[in-house]
């Protein structure tokens, strides 16, 4: 029998141990949580339906949500609203599952959580908190993720919160030029697409970080191209 990293036990103790006062151990178990949340579905570290089971449990939901409403460290908070999503990506949405799976009640109130949660943390005082909170309003279809991208890139201009940024706004770009009716950030408006082109293109300006630059550039020529795609639709 496999023995695997992420399981239901080994996630159940993380969990407990998040109600730890160091910084450290807390920083240790939320990894783990967020790696299994992450992990390689039905790969070789992961029980991958004894895991989507956990997250999807409504007890292990909200203890999840209770420690992530106790947390004062930005990282962490970053790293918990990252689960919040990728059990939305990967344990609800992925097409590996039945494509009802994501009608069942377990997953429509985990999304729904997980959109309060990140509306919660949309004006947080950390750009990082607010980055992650827009990703997950993003992936819900709410179009608020637009003018809360721009606030953090006028902020915040490392290489990862550009590249989860750049991220939401190129899926955008790829489902409208896809003709799909659902995609991440629901609709923009003029003024949003202005708003972000020009603010990627500061981005670009400001930063001497060449894979930085790179992704402001692709992004910039997809949101331009998908500009055209529009008009010709």
């Amino acid at each position: 029998m496999r023995k695997y990293k992420y399981t239901k036990e080994t996630l159940d103790v993380a969990l407990e141990e998040l109600q730890s006062e160091s910084v450290v151990q807390r920083k240790k178990c939320v990894k783990f949580i967020s790696m299994a949340s992450r992990s390689e579905l039905f790969g070789k570290t992961c029980d991958t339906l004894s895991v989507q089971t956990w997250f999807l449990s409504p007890d292990n939901r909200e203890k999840l949500i209770r420690v992530l409403h106790q947390e004062t460290e930005e990282k962490l908070l970053w790293e918990y609203l990252l689960i919040l999503l990728m059990v939305c990506e990967r344990y609800i949405d992925h097409v590996c599952y039945d494509k009802d799976f994501a009608k069942e009640s377990s997953c429509v109130e985990f999304k729904q959580r997980a959109y309060e949660i990140a509306k919660q943390y949309a004006h947080h005082s950390s750009a990082i908190v607010r980055q992650m909170s827009g990703s997950i309003m993003g992936y819900m279809g709410d179009n608020d993720v637009w003018d809360i991208f721009c606030n953090v890139m006028s902020k915040k201009r490392d290489r990862l919160t550009i590249s989860h940024i750049t991220l939401g706004i190129r899926r955008y770009c790829t489902r409208v030029a896809n003709g799909d009716n659902l995609f991440f950030g629901g609709t923009m408006t003029e003024n949003q697409r202005m708003d972000i082109l020009n603010s990627l293109r500061l981005v670009y300006q400001k930063s001497s970080n060449k894979s930085i630059k790179g992704m402001c550039l692709r992004t910039i020529e997809e949101l331009e191209n998908t500009k055209e795609i529009a008009n010709k639709a």
